[in-house]
């Protein structure tokens, strides 16, 4: 009984995701890059029109993002534009971590079982293994190299890793890329409103976000270059990465 519940709700989970991703208007907010501008803009106005309930809709609204692998980016440029650099960063941090245990939670207690014949023929086996003893040191490195944050969530519920692991190698993972897109996204809102002359870019709080924005894109290269002090091996990064 307890198996045929887990696999209604799983399947209800994958056909909304399906849905969403494919079927529903929404898509176009995803997808279309005009369509997303237009959505932040929106979106922006209405979190701006919510008063003090408006952090308590983003976080929902950013975990919401995250389980139905909506680009990070998204949610957390809204946060940076609505509540500025430190509150926007603080808030997506929140709603980043509470929609990546959703998404660990749901996989391990309700995709488990569908896991266990991947494991054994190979699929996360590497990554299965290492993290049982290493599960900090590789969530922290596999989160700092930008791997498919949703993704990486649901393979992680899928493994041997253990909750407290998880939590704080993503806490300690996510935090500069978040910080990174916060910071400059805060930047450009305030260089779009303040403008006057060609020195306003050459402002600290304008440079140096920008500065860390560019940074960002070498830092997978710079953490390939430690991987070994974070007992990741190259079937680890293989088995995380969709994308490789």
């Amino acid at each position: 009984m307890k198996k045929t519940i887990k696999y209604i709700i799983a399947a209800c989970f994958l056909a909304a995701v399906i849905y969403i991703l494919i079927f529903s208007q929404a898509s176009k907010y995803i997808f279309d890059a005009h369509s997303r501008n237009l959505f932040m803009e929106q979106f922006t106005v209405y979190m701006l029109q919510m008063g003090n309930l408006a952090p308590v809709i983003f976080i929902g609204f950013y975990a919401l993002c995250v389980l139905f692998f909506v680009p990070a980016s998204i949610p957390t440029s809204i946060g940076g534009l609505v509540f500025g650099e430190w509150f926007g960063l603080l808030y997506n941090i929140v709603g980043a971590m509470i929609g990546g245990m959703l998404s660990f939670f749901l996989a391990r207690y309700l995709l488990r079982d569908f896991a266990i014949k991947l494991l054994t023929i190979g699929h996360f086996k590497t990554l299965d293994d290492k993290v049982e003893e290493h599960g900090f040191s590789i969530m922290v490195y596999l989160r700092l190299l930008f791997v498919p944050y949703t993704y990486l969530s649901f393979a992680s519920g899928l493994s041997k890793i253990r909750l407290s692991q998880f939590f704080w190698g993503t806490l300690a993972g996510i935090i500069p890329g978040l910080a990174v897109v916060t910071f400059f996204v805060t930047a450009i809102k305030e260089l779009w409103t303040t403008y006057k002359t060609p020195m306003d870019f050459f402002r600290f709080n304008i440079i140096f976000p920008m500065a860390l924005f560019i940074f960002s894109f070498f830092i997978p290269v710079i953490m390939k270059h430690f991987k070994k002090k974070f007992n990741v091996t190259k079937e680890i990064e293989e088995e995380a990465n969709p994308l490789e």
